[in-house]
């Protein structure tokens, strides 16, 4: 149960991270939300990186993969960001999710791990569950953020899966600085070409920004450090929980209800989790 660990430790970092993104987005605009928790997040992992003298340097053969990996990546968190801002936390998150089947079989096709019975069907059934706590019982309302966020599974879909290439070659937190620089220098770049306000936030607002990039930075290392443990599959899978903290952080941060068709997808997924835990 140890080496489980840092999934449980990330599926709580990016569960309150949705919400206090979409607090962001409605503070300072969605384009300073992004750029700045990313600037924060790096900040962090420089600064990691400064003080445990880390060397940085990229194996040539992973260099195609690794502008795979950041041009992809981004386009998928800038979706990501756009979906959120057009739709509620507590819909995107559970729904984004879904990335996690493909995660599952590109792992198993392209990267030879191998998962129990248990932990595929455990994987299902979360996955189910967030589907089913974005629906509340009610037929789902197309718009924009579906689009977007359909756009930002895939890509997400492909960034998991192959994240284990640079934590495997790199060690977990190289492969986490790498990455996530290469993310936040494409998004400041992406959002200037076209010319979008990222100033500066006031002090006071800047708060929300920093704190999402804090709780990027710990989910983001904590999932590297993940997939160096458990593989790429089964961190992906730990992390389709994410909707349970997501769904209580809404409902304190954003005022978004809970209802008994919530709570009963919360209980599934907690179903899910404790069958890839213990078979």
């Amino acid at each position: 149960m140890l080496e489980f660990l840092p999934s449980i430790a990330s599926l709580l970092s990016f569960g309150t991270l949705s919400a206090i993104s979409k607090k962001a987005i409605t503070e300072i605009g969605r384009h300073k939300a992004i750029v700045y928790a990313y600037i924060v997040m790096v900040a962090l992992l420089l600064a990691g990186t400064l003080v445990m003298g880390l060397n940085l340097i990229l194996p040539q053969e992973l260099m195609l993969l690794y502008a795979a990996e950041v041009i992809i990546g981004s386009l998928g968190v800038i979706a990501a960001y756009k979906a959120l801002h057009y739709g509620k936390a507590s819909l995107t998150g559970p729904i984004s999710k879904s990335y996690v089947l493909i995660v599952l079989v590109m792992s198993i096709l392209f990267l030879g791990e191998e998962l129990s019975l248990g932990q595929i069907g455990g994987s299902v059934i979360i996955v189910i569950a967030a589907l089913f706590l974005a629906m509340d019982g009610k037929k789902l309302q197309s718009g924009p953020w579906l689009l977007f966020l359909g756009f930002a599974i895939l890509c997400r879909a492909f960034y998991y899966t192959f994240i284990k290439n640079f934590v495997v070659a790199l060690g977990a937190f190289e492969a986490t600085v790498l990455l996530e620089l290469g993310i936040t220098i494409f998004v400041m770049i992406f959002h200037a070409i076209r010319g979008k306000d990222i100033s500066p936030p006031e002090i006071k607002k800047g708060i929300y920004p920093a704190l999402a990039g804090t709780f990027a930075f710990s989910g983001s290392l904590l999932y590297s450090i993940s997939v160096g443990m458990v593989g790429a599959a089964l961190t992906a899978a730990i992390s389709a929980g994410t909707p349970i903290v997501n769904a209580i952080a809404s409902y304190f941060l954003l005022g978004e209800k809970l209802d008994m068709h919530k709570y009963a997808a919360i209980l599934l997924m907690v179903v899910g989790l404790a069958a890839i835990f213990l078979l």
